[in-house]
């Protein structure tokens, strides 16, 4: 059995083609512009050239395609409306352009396919590719333009996304990922597959770098270079998709309930989402046939085991997408992306309040007030500093309120020694004071205090603060992932 702690192969770094050995037939898929070009608009008034010579030296570019009909350079023109600014990338099968439309005066993205690859099959497939696209008006699906050919070789024009694959935004940015921030774009990626699911096509290729984030990280899903059009409980059968986000039944149940369904896509986002939320994928393997044997075979490690201060609730929802089984993950995309909001939201209400206070009056005011905002939550109210350790060393809480000045142990000592304790590295600590000041705030900041509230208190502002720390003492723990550079 292969070792599953190997590093994963990168399939993609130079192609973004899928690997050979899984993969007979397939298209480029799309890349975006920060990978590689040019953001110059060239003059919309200038008249088109009689002849579509390149207005550009070739050596700034190189050769962009080579086995087109003709070679194509910066300043050449396609189907007489789109001007070529530059390449995006793109591999064996064609290229990726970025281009000007003269006609409606803005930028796009052009897919162009090469001449000597004219076969029925492909030409067959790109226009599935096309039409797939056409079907979907989402904005979070990449937008299609237009169809047409240049010179024997079908193009597909499509809106140009400023900014990069989330293969690449998480190379640059999930060492130490905000849950928030990969939840959000987990969401999009979800409401773009059940947009496609919904026009009646399977995308089956969904993987990192078929998603595009633009400078707001708004998502688009691309690349639907293998979607097909599928009836209510139909399987599709043949073997095509990227290792390592491949769903089992594609890869080896050759029975009656293998194929690609809407559950097999489905499988192909909870890898993403897994990824997202703890910053490696779900298996890693040597090559494509240990990844393949991995994720047909072994338990999937539950994320809360990679990621500690993720809430163990979603091991349950990422795991069941994840079944071997297609029966046994969730009917839909949005029923998956439902739960996921679910366990957030669930996961910003304290399950245990703890709170120190030796007031007795304004100690009853506050179990009142939270009792009232989180009705689920067990608040427990103890009057001095050493009440407060042993209660938490007794039933560690989600959060803890300590006041600056109390009997035996104060808020400083306190909140030194909770923070001493490994468990209490995702419980967010705040303090209340009549008394402190900035000195102190910058004391108990640096011993890990996570909220300094000056009494008198607003009650409704103590609920809100509560609910901030929760998020950002979640969010605060690196993934474990190795830092760039």
């Amino acid at each position: 059995m292969p070792d599953p702690t190997l590093t994963r192969p990168d399939a993609t770094a130079e192609d973004p083609l899928l690997s050979a050995e899984v993969e007979a037939t397939t298209l480029p898929a799309l890349v975006s512009p920060s990978d590689g070009v040019v953001d110059a608009r060239g003059d919309s008034s200038s008249s088109r050239p009689a002849t579509k010579e390149a207005s550009s030296s070739p050596e700034k570019f190189g050769p962009v395609v080579e086995g087109m009909a003709r070679v194509m350079r910066p300043g050449d023109w396609i189907g007489g409306v789109y001007r070529i600014d530059g390449k995006l990338g793109g591999g064996a099968m064609g290229q990726v352009f970025s281009a000007f439309d003269d006609a409606l005066e803005r930028r796009v993205a052009i897919k162009l396919i090469r001449a000597n690859l004219q076969v029925v099959d492909f030409r067959t497939r790109f226009m599935r590719e096309a039409r797939a696209m056409a079907l979907v008006t989402h904005p979070n699906v990449l937008t299609i333009h237009a169809f047409g050919e240049h010179e024997a070789s079908p193009f597909i024009v499509m809106e140009l996304v400023e900014g990069q694959t989330l293969e690449r935004w998480l190379t640059l940015h999930g060492a130490r990922l905000d849950l928030d921030v990969a939840l959000e774009i987990l969401n999009q990626i979800c409401l773009g597959v059940s947009a496609i699911h919904a026009a009646g096509t399977l995308h089956r290729d969904l993987k990192p770098s078929n998603i595009l984030l633009d400078r707001d990280l708004r998502v688009r899903v691309s690349d639907l270079g293998l979607a097909v059009s599928f009836q209510h409980g139909a399987t599709i059968k043949e073997l095509v998709g990227t290792p390592g986000f491949i769903a089992p039944e594609i890869q080896f149940d050759r029975r009656s309930r293998g194929g690609a369904t809407r559950q097999s896509d489905l499988y192909s986002l909870a890898c993403i989402g897994y990824e997202l939320l703890t910053g490696r994928p779900p298996f890693t393997g040597r090559d494509t046939v240990s990844l393949a044997v991995f994720h047909a075979s072994s338990p999937v490690p539950p994320p809360s085991s990679v990621r500690p201060e993720l809430p163990a609730a979603f091991d349950d929802v990422l795991l069941s997408a994840l079944a071997k089984d297609p029966a046994e993950r969730p009917a839909g995309v949005e029923i998956f992306r439902k739960a996921l909001l679910a366990v957030r939201s669930d996961g910003l209400e304290p399950r245990r309040i703890l709170v120190a206070e030796d007031d007795a009056d304004f100690r009853e005011l506050i179990e009142l007030v939270l009792r009232r905002a989180f009705p689920e939550a067990d608040v427990e109210c103890v009057a001095d500093g050493e009440s407060v350790i042993e209660s938490f060393d007794r039933d560690v809480p989600s959060v803890v309120l300590l006041d600056l000045n109390m009997p035996k142990l104060d808020g400083v000592t306190a909140t030194t020694l909770l923070r001493g304790r490994p468990s209490a590295a995702t419980v967010p600590i705040i303090i209340m004071t009549a008394s402190g000041g900035p000195k102190e705030w910058e004391l108990l900041s640096a011993l890990g205090a996570d909220r300094f509230l000056v009494k008198p208190i607003n009650l409704d502002d103590l609920v809100n603060t509560i609910r901030r720390a929760l998020r950002e003492r979640s969010n605060r723990v690196p993934l474990g992932r190795n830092q760039p550079g």
